[in-house]
């Protein structure tokens, strides 16, 4: 409905300042004005609605049932969202904690059809980003929209975000980038689009050009409009390598930095476990990668531009004031679709992945899950748990642990293990426990050799 009174006082607004002679001259350019407005609103609105439909066909929903959690996740359903990247070979992008890195079924339906059976062909250790795919002709005549590779959006940016917050499918909201923060496990972007649980994995799109700008990740619950999201720049990346038959892994960082929670986007370095590969020491900066980035600030930008390029690359650095190269080489990190673990008296027990275990000169062994209702959870076991020994034998590796399980099975079915729990009390930082385990459910949990 159209409103004088307000119409009347932006009219007195706009001739106020010049003179009477001028009024209807004035008059009339007012209404051009307000039209001209009214016309920009109108091709705002009708472009957000034309993006939002274009996003109903290539955001696809995802659910996941995960049957044996390693560290990191939880047993149980969970659904989250997901958008179409390669139409030719089914490929979809959506964030690792919604397809999980465990033994798990993963399933997803784009609109208006019926959920099907998704691989997981790569699951990120670093970034929370996973590739699914499905059968090509699921995904036929559905336009694949275009990621924003090569900058990311500028304070202010409008956006919008898709995905299916709880549970209200194919849901559009919209905001802006509010900014870019490192303070998390890695770099994402800020935004006040609310995001919401159901929201994971679905796109963020530039309401100014229609393309992908970020993948929708997380929250801070409680928060007003505190919403974060992985940006495509570094998601291109993982996508290009793939595509190209190439290994997108990031490199087996040896080291640990200073947490930078001022903002001071300095890549500093606290401790370096493995001089060898890599010669950094306490107290090196991280400036750069040589012939691919001039500056890097963080560990999530020196893992994008060492994606690719893990043998033989040069760092720039700064050390005692002074600009050093350093040379040398990484391993990618290890494969979440590899890992492995034994199932044994409802307790899973798989390889610690810290980086500063030897500080604590911790065992590589550790718990990751306790099945409910196990001999396990009656012997209270726990999560994080660290393997000592079993049966008076240390155990290192999953190797040693299952040669040590075949040879008690024979001889017994309820044998010790010693326990190493953190928070020990009595002027002590762990807790040493000896609990017994039943030999019964014995089972060699293999990733890689999975129904997938």
């Amino acid at each position: 409905m159209f409103d004088r009174k307000n119409s009347a006082v932006g009219a007195r607004r706009c001739v106020r300042p010049l003179v009477a002679v001028k009024l209807s001259l004035l008059s009339s350019l007012c209404a051009l004005g307000m039209a001209l407005t009214g016309s920009v609103a109108l091709a705002q609105t009708d472009t957000s609605e034309a993006l939002f439909k274009r996003a109903l066909q290539y955001t696809a929903q995802i659910r996941t049932i995960v049957t044996l959690p390693f560290e990191g996740d939880r047993k149980g359903a969970m659904r989250g969202a997901g958008f179409l990247v390669d139409a030719e070979r089914g490929w979809v992008m959506t964030n690792s904690h919604v397809v999980s890195g465990s033994q798990a079924l993963v399933q997803i339906a784009f609109t208006d059809n019926e959920f099907v059976d998704a691989k997981r062909i790569y699951v990120d250790p670093f970034l929370d980003l996973a590739i699914l795919q499905v059968d090509p002709a699921r995904v036929k005549g559905i336009a694949v929209p275009a990621l924003e590779c090569d900058r990311m959006p500028q304070v202010g940016h409008p956006v919008g975000a898709f995905g299916h917050p709880w549970g209200l499918r194919y849901t559009g909201t919209r905001g802006i980038i509010s900014g870019i923060t490192s303070r998390f496990e890695f770099e994402v972007l800020q935004t006040d689009a609310p995001i919401n649980q159901g929201n994971s994995g679905g796109p963020l799109i530039s309401l100014e050009n229609g393309r992908i700008v970020a993948i929708n990740t997380m929250t801070i619950r409680g928060a007003q409009n505190t919403n974060f999201a992985i940006s495509s720049v570094f998601a291109c990346r993982i996508l290009r390598l793939l595509q190209q038959g190439i290994d997108p892994s990031p490199p087996e960082l040896t080291w640990v930095t200073f947490r930078d929670i001022d903002e001071r986007r300095m890549l500093r370095i606290a401790r370096n476990f493995a001089p060898e590969g890599l010669a950094l020491e306490a107290g090196d900066v991280i400036r750069g990668v040589v012939g691919v980035s001039d500056r890097v600030d963080n560990d999530t930008q020196l893992v994008h531009a060492l994606r690719g390029r893990l043998d033989g690359f040069k760092l720039n650095v700064i050390r005692g004031g002074k600009a050093i190269e350093l040379s040398g080489s990484l391993p990618p990190a290890r494969r979440v679709l590899e890992r492995r673990g034994i199932l044994v008296g409802g307790v899973l027990i798989a390889e610690s992945r810290y980086r500063d275990g030897p500080d604590v000169s911790a065992p590589l062994l550790v718990v990751q899950h306790v099945e409910p209702g196990s001999s396990g959870q009656s012997a209270e076991f726990g999560p994080g748990d660290l393997i000592e020994s079993m049966s008076g034998r240390p155990v290192r590796t999953l190797e040693e642990l299952a040669l040590t399980i075949a040879e008690q099975s024979k001889t017994g079915r309820v044998v010790p293990i010693v326990l190493r729990r953190l928070g020990g009390g009595q002027r002590a930082y762990f807790t040493f426990l000896e609990r017994p385990i039943r030999l019964t459910g014995v089972e060699l949990i293999d990733l890689s050799t999975g129904p997938e």
